[in-house]
């Protein structure tokens, strides 16, 4: 996930102690695409893909 939305232009905001395992980055354009990390196995599920393409508009 973070490689491609780093592809994409997207940076990751830091989160505080209390972020849990949302994560949310930001794109020079002030778009900001939030998702939860994926656990315990570190493969995104569809809803998460689809989130990101929308945002991309591929």
């Amino acid at each position: 996930m973070l490689k491609v939305l780093n592809h994409f232009g997207y940076k990751q905001i830091a989160q505080g102690k209390t972020g849990g395992s949302r994560r949310k980055f930001v794109n020079e354009n002030k778009q900001i695409i939030s998702l939860h990390e994926p656990h315990p196995q570190k493969v995104l599920k569809g809803y998460q893909l689809d989130i990101i393409i929308e945002y991309l508009e591929l």
